[in-house]
């Protein structure tokens, strides 16, 4: 522990005396402290470009899919009864569609007056067979069950809630049950879990749940044990006159490259219309200049030196700062061959300004994307082995964020000084408290000799005032 009292026999402020001293030697300290914040600075700044540079990136993964580049949009008129969607392998056209029949499950219940009506409710062992096949409205109706698909319950339960709920465990049956409480008994209703003719099923019941009988291609009443909700049909289409049917309301494979979503009957057609869509490849162009515009304003704002003021940014002169700024030009401006027409972004209007931004010219571009022979979708996407601008520059941002990269080398090397510069502080601070104890020790010292040397002075004075005086 270091001696803080003054001097007790010289009067010496030893305290302020070492205080001084130390104030010199502690100089290393503060410059130390400035150039810890000056390391800190830097990898703060060097985050940010890292920040960016990734944001850079990301902005290329749209720019890598070809299909934005040939995409397609779908239009269809109001009240039209479907919705549609195209994709870039759907032909611009346009089409009359008129929705005559949705597709729908079958949908059948229990009447109120069978064997489950409330009082009577209570139900045993049983099996219940469904078989599926495929119902034909006709007239006449008919049904043509299909032995390859048939499947059975088999049930032990005590009530007909239990019975529901055997059904809907078993993934395997085909269809769902619910129950409707009509207000004198509770009803059964059994729906299928698909749609179509073909999803059309008949039951038939044993035990407990023979009374359990339905076949799709009979006349049944709700005065019936089990009558007729929904019948299951297809969904019927009319499109430019040709009259198609499938068995679900989604049709994919009329019309090549469109999906219909149907959502009702129509009495008239509607339009629809496929048209080229160049919004998607506009817009992942757009995103690829914002991003790089992006990164070269932060790459500028810490790299800059005011004259006027006469001030630096925290990266000014710093080396690998510029040969990122120069590696990104150089990257975004040079040409890529082996892929058709297109070899640089200003041959599709995509330039640099005098501030060293990207533009988009975009009477240019929108040109370019409509000339096929420009193949600007290989361009940015690249073809077969090829790979494209995006990939390209993607590899190369990969080089400068990798673990092994000029940025991470950066990095690591402002870390490394920060260290150093730690172990400096920790041995500098150990040899200061050696040095103020031996301050401390040579004062104390010197207040000692000096306390003596002051007694020697006192008592040489009192002998010489004894002394007989002479005359």
């Amino acid at each position: 522990m270091a001696i803080t009292a003054n001097g007790i026999g010289s009067g010496l402020d030893i305290n302020s005396l070492v205080s001084q001293l130390m104030a010199l030697e502690q100089r290393p300290l503060t410059t130390m402290a400035t150039k810890e914040a000056s390391y800190q600075a830097k990898l703060s700044a060097f985050g940010q470009v890292k920040s960016v540079l990734s944001a850079f990136q990301t902005s290329l993964t749209a720019l890598k899919d070809a299909a934005k580049f040939t995409a397609t949009r779908a239009t269809v008129g109001s009240d039209a009864g479907f919705t549609a969607s195209s994709t870039s392998t759907a032909a611009a056209s346009s089409y009359a569609v008129k929705v005559e029949q949705l597709a729908t499950t079958q949908r059948i219940a229990t009447s109120a007056s069978s064997t489950f009506a409330p009082d009577t409710s209570v139900v045993s062992t049983g099996e219940l067979t469904i078989n599926f096949g495929t119902y034909t409205a006709g007239p006449p109706a008919g049904f043509a069950a299909d032995t390859d698909r048939v499947v059975t319950l088999e049930f032990s339960g005590s009530t007909i809630e239990d019975l529901r709920d055997a059904i809907n465990a078993d993934s395997t049956l085909g269809i769902k049950a619910s129950l409707v409480d009509n207000g004198t008994a509770k009803q059964l209703v059994f729906t299928g879990t698909g749609t179509g003719a073909e999803k059309a099923f008949s039951l038939s019941g044993t035990g407990s749940l023979a009374a359990l009988q339905y076949s799709p291609d009979a006349t049944t009443t709700s005065s019936d044990t089990v009558y007729n909700l929904q019948s299951a049909q297809d969904a019927i289409v009319d499109i430019d006159g040709i009259q198609i049917s499938r068995g679900s309301n989604t049709v994919n494979d009329a019309i090549e490259g469109v999906t219909l979503s149907l959502t009702k009957e129509t009495s008239t057609a509607a339009n629809l219309t496929i048209a080229d869509d160049r919004s998607q490849a506009k817009g992942a162009i757009d995103s690829f200049i914002k991003a790089y515009n992006e990164t070269l304003s932060t790459l500028k704002n810490l790299t800059g030196y005011d004259a006027e003021k006469g001030t630096s940014s925290t990266l000014t002169g710093d080396a690998t700062a510029r040969g990122i700024q120069n590696q990104l030009r150089n990257l975004v401006g040079s040409a890529l061959g082996g892929l058709g027409n297109t070899t640089r972004l200003s041959e599709i209007g995509i330039t640099f300004q005098r501030d060293g931004t990207l533009k988009a010219d975009s009477t240019k571009l929108d040109a370019a994307l409509a000339d096929p022979a420009r193949n600007v979708a290989e361009f940015f996407a690249g073809k077969d082995d090829v790979k494209g601008f995006a990939d390209t520059l993607s590899a190369r941002l990969d080089d400068l964020l990798g673990t092994s990269g000029m940025l991470n080398s950066r990095t690591d090397g402002i870390n490394a000084s920060i260290k150093a510069l730690d172990k400096q502080r920790e041995n500098l601070l150990t040899r200061l408290e050696s040095v103020e104890k031996r301050y401390r020790a040579q004062f104390t010292a010197l207040d000692t000799m000096i306390a003596s040397m002051s007694q020697t002075s006192t008592y040489l004075t009192q002998q010489l005032a004894n002394l007989p005086k002479i005359g």
